[in-house]
């Protein structure tokens, strides 16, 4: 009994910053932005304060008021560090931020890390698992080079024709791209004779025996604060005001993943050379035309999280040798992003690649290297 599932327990290191957003943000109203680090305040604490201290009429006005940041409302209110430093504060570096034309960190805030109901930051499993399945996919298409793929996605654009709306062109791209999950990683798991569970049918997804946990926790030691950095083909560095809270390089992330050989045969091997494969193919295509941004030799390297970048996240160079990649790109994001002059892009597309700065190093954002990957027996009994 048990014999069908196999747990591994898998640890990565952090090459460059990991961003994955929970969709909220850190702002002067509910943080204090100091010159070099933002302090901020467990507002559970700092309300039970304002209670005993009869002060939510004025920080009521004080909300309404958008001339105000939290230190003013402090400073008029005579709370000093003594007291707000009692609200299980937390401080964040900003060493590495700089202000832009557009807005600081100040302004334009600090988008937050995804974190538990108790404020514990982690790396959710579904994150996990789409990075793997992106690259278990790109892989397949990799080392099955008449898979079929290239003529679904070409089939897909020559049917759009040129300059398609970008809602019908939406629609299309998804409906390929369901499609080619379904040949990669579909298959006929639960026949039946009166033909209503086709294929495509989600309880056919093999990789529903593929269950990736949420990481282990990450300490706030490990969090840090980067700016979104575009680097050029020319070396060109344009520091952007977008602000995220990521977990620093050089930091392990934990996890599991238990696979169910009844319905999925990946094996240790298989998941290996994929990430081995995945990337070779994304440095002789993409990273090799950025010659003065950071870089991981690590064969064995992945891009996990938010910034990482649209050729991390896609099958599409997987799928064509590089010019052929780079023409499809540029018209996909010509779609998607009409201002942007993607019909420019010529080694590579995006013509920029996602990096940020910490302690004053260059890195790529959300690369991550594979360290360790064991079996743990599974006791069932």
């Amino acid at each position: 009994m048990g014999d069908f599932l196999k747990k591994y327990n898998i640890e990565l290191k952090t090459v460059g910053p990991v961003f994955i957003g929970s969709g909220e943000t850190i702002n002067k109203k509910e943080a204090l932005f100091k010159k070099d680090k933002v302090v901020i305040i467990d507002t559970k604490l700092m309300f039970e304060y304002f209670l005993k201290r009869n002060l939510l009429k004025q920080y009521q006005e004080y909300m309404l008021d958008t001339s105000k940041d939290l230190a003013v409302f402090f400073k008029d209110n005579n709370i000093d560090e003594k007291i707000y430093k009692t609200w299980n504060i937390k401080e964040l570096s900003l060493g590495d931020t700089k202000s832009t034309g557009d807005g600081d960190v100040k302004g334009r805030g600090i988008v937050r890390f995804v974190r538990d109901g108790n404020g514990r930051v982690y790396v959710p499993g579904s994150s996990l698992k789409g990075m793997l399945r992106t690259i278990l996919a790109g892989a397949y298409i990799i080392q099955n080079s008449n898979c079929g793929i290239k003529g679904k996605l070409d089939e897909t654009a020559w049917e759009l024709g040129k300059n398609p709306r970008r809602k019908e062109f939406e629609k299309a791209y998804k409906n390929t791209l369901t499609d080619i999950d379904v040949k990669i990683f579909h298959k006929d798991l639960f026949p039946n004779s009166d033909g209503k569970n086709k294929l495509d049918n989600k309880i056919n997804d093999t990789l529903r025996g593929f269950m990736v946990s949420d990481s282990e926790y990450i300490s706030d030691e490990d969090i840090c604060v980067c700016q979104k950095v575009d680097i050029s083909t020319d070396g060109t560095e344009i520091a952007l005001p977008l602000y995220r809270e990521c977990i620093k390089p050089d930091t392990t992330i934990r996890f599991s993943i238990t696979i169910d050989s009844s319905f999925c045969d990946y094996t240790k091997p298989d998941i290996i050379e994929s990430i081995g494969s995945f990337y070779e193919n994304y440095w002789n295509k993409v990273s090799k035309q950025f010659k003065k941004a950071p870089i991981s030799k690590d064969r064995y390297t992945c891009f996990l999280g938010g910034g990482a970048g649209f050729e991390s996240k896609t099958i599409i160079y997987s799928s064509f040798e590089r010019t052929k990649a780079v023409d499809f790109t540029s018209n996909i994001l010509s779609v998607m992003f009409p201002n942007a002059k993607h019909d420019k892009d010529m080694e590579v597309s995006p013509r920029v690649i996602n990096c940020t700065k910490f302690e004053h190093t260059k890195h790529l954002f959300g690369a991550c290297s594979l360290r360790k990957f064991e079996e743990e027996p599974i006791d069932l009994s």
